[in-house]
């Protein structure tokens, strides 16, 4: 159940990486704005490697699988530090510390308000992120388990055919 789950989430992630990386690069082309080609180009390389644990659990080669699980740590590692210091930066708002940038005509959210709802988002896509990465990391477990659990197999088989028998002195 859980390789099945975690072959479908990667799949959806490779699906929003592929579009994201359309997207990017079409606005690029309109706009000329380059940092849209390297979040471009960023997307690609992570569908890449997206790719590769797709193929790992379904060929059960766990070697294809870890590079993306480390890609996933990394980028979760750095996303939970920009949470964190978008938390300090909403109790600095508090005390007008802190500001975005908006017109005096405009009428929307206040300084703290902004902050606030933002790093509620942010924390809530966090938390969501961690939760599909246990699911993938859950699925590099499974083929891991089902790898050496063939391994123990074949490696009984091979001793019990093996002309050389252990003695006993």
């Amino acid at each position: 159940m859980v390789f099945f789950a975690a072959i479908v989430v990667a799949t959806i992630i490779l699906i929003c990486e592929v579009s994201l990386a359309v997207f990017e690069y079409i606005h690029c082309r309109l706009d000329g704005n380059p940092l849209s080609a390297v979040f471009a180009g960023i997307f690609t390389v992570h569908s890449f490697f997206t790719t590769f644990y797709i193929i790992g659990a379904f060929r059960l080669v766990e070697c294809f699988m870890v590079p993306w699980l480390t890609l996933q740590l990394i980028f979760l590692t750095t996303f939970t530090l920009f949470v964190i210091v978008w938390w300090i930066a909403t109790l600095l708002s508090v005390f007008n510390l802190v500001q975005y940038y908006h017109t005096t005509s405009d009428k929307g959210l206040t300084n703290a308000e902004f902050f606030v709802l933002t790093g509620v988002i942010l924390t809530i896509v966090l938390f969501v992120s961690i939760k599909l990465s246990h699911i993938l990391y859950q699925g590099f477990v499974s083929v891991r388990n089902q790898n050496m659990a063939r391994y123990r197999i074949t490696e009984s088989v091979q001793r019990k055919d093996s002309v050389l028998k252990p003695s006993y002195v």
